[in-house]
């Protein structure tokens, strides 16, 4: 469930199977930086996927979008999967306008990332 929260916040965590990066608040000018360093230390390990899940997300601008996009580019270039889960209508809708569903592994749900 999201928190209510205007303010970004991180939270890693380890699953069996890929390290996740849970995101609240507003992924804008001022989280990217947090998103961007904690993203960093989560890679320093050298996961084979990480699993961004954005549901905790309630506001995504283009700053937050190029930094997701950073995160793929990253991920690619090391060999590592990189799956997003989707967040809420409004974060879904800058995916779908920006046409980069197809460019991303967006999934819906958490059933999603057993694939």
């Amino acid at each position: 469930m999201p928190r209510p929260m205007t303010v970004f916040e991180c939270e890693p965590s380890r699953q069996p199977d890929h390290m996740r990066l849970s995101l609240f608040g507003e992924l804008d000018m001022a989280g990217a930086r947090h998103f961007d360093a904690a993203l960093d230390e989560l890679e320093r390990d050298r996961p084979q996927r990480i699993v961004l899940d954005l549901r905790g997300l309630t506001f995504l601008d283009s700053t937050g979008l190029r930094a997701l996009l950073g995160a793929d580019t990253r991920a690619r270039e090391a060999g590592r999967r990189l799956t997003i889960l989707q967040g809420p209508d409004a974060v879904r809708r800058v995916f779908e306008i920006t046409g980069l569903e197809g460019r991303l592994e967006l999934v819906d749900d958490e059933a999603s990332l057993a694939s």
